[in-house]
C-alpha cells in the first residue's frame, strides 16, 4: 500500500482513480462506496484486493449480487492466485452473509475482534472486509431500520487495523430518502461515488 493516506471526506471519479484512491485509505477506515453496476464495482474490489493482497493483509469478502465462484473468477482475471490465498486463509469469500451479520452490528464487531486477533498471531498488516450491503434490501421486507441499526452499530473509524467497505448498488441507494442517504454517508470515514465503467452505458 502507499505510504500516503487520504484525509478527504469524498471521493468521485471513474474506476482506476477510485482503485488508486483506495490503496491510500489509512487503517481503521470504515467507508461507503455506491456503486453503478457490477462490472465497475468488480474492477474496483478486484483491483483493491490484489494490492491488499500483496500487501500481506487479510481479505474477507462478503457478497451478495454475485456467486463466490464468480467473485473467484473476477480475481482471477486480474492475477490473483484465488486457490494458494483461500488454501493460506489469507482470502476469504463469504456468499450467505445472513450467517456472518450474525443479526447485530455487536456481533459482526465480536467477529472482527476474532480475525483481528488471528491476522496479529499471523504476522499479516491488517483486515480489509468489503461488504455489499444489499442483503438489508432484500431481507425482512426491506426493513431500512435494521440497516441503519447495524451501520451506526459500527464506529466512523475502527480502533483496530481494519479497513471496513460497505458497497451499495446505486438502485438500492437511491430507495432511501435524502435525509436518510445524508445520515448514512455522514456515519463513515469516507465516502466514494464511482462513476460507470466506459463499457457499461
Amino acid at each position: 500500500m502507499s505510504d500516503k493516506t487520504l484525509t478527504a471526506k469524498e471521493i468521485r471519479g471513474d474506476v482506476a482513480e477510485i482503485a488508486q484512491k483506495l490503496e491510500q485509505i489509512e487503517s481503521g477506515g470504515h467507508v461507503v462506496l455506491v456503486y453503478p453496476n457490477l462490472e465497475t464495482l468488480r474492477e474496483i474490489y478486484s483491483h483493491y484486493c490484489r494490492t491488499a493482497l500483496e500487501n500481506n493483509e487479510l481479505v474477507l469478502l462478503l457478497t451478495y449480487y454475485e456467486t463466490a465462484d464468480s467473485v473467484r473468477h473476477t480475481l482471477t482475471m486480474v492475477g490473483i492466485d484465488v486457490k494458494r490465498y483461500e488454501k493460506e486463509r489469507a482470502l476469504m469469500i463469504i456468499e450467505d452473509i445472513t450467517k456472518t451479520y450474525f443479526g447485530s452490528g455487536q456481533d459482526f464487531l465480536f467477529f472482527l475482534n476474532i480475525l483481528n486477533k488471528q491476522q496479529e498471531k499471523r504476522g499479516k498488516n491488517g483486515i480489509s472486509v468489503i461488504a455489499d450491503m444489499g442483503i438489508f434490501y432484500h431481507f425482512n421486507n426491506n426493513d431500512k431500520d435494521a440497516l441503519f441499526r447495524f451501520e451506526r452499530s459500527l464506529p466512523a473509524k475502527f480502533d483496530i487495523r481494519l479497513k471496513r467497505f460497505c458497497y451499495y448498488h446505486v438502485r438500492d441507494f437511491d430507495r432511501l430518502e435524502e435525509k436518510e442517504k445524508q445520515d448514512l454517508l455522514e456515519h463513515h470515514y469516507l465516502r466514494v461515488i464511482a462513476a460507470p465503467h466506459p463499457m457499461i452505458d
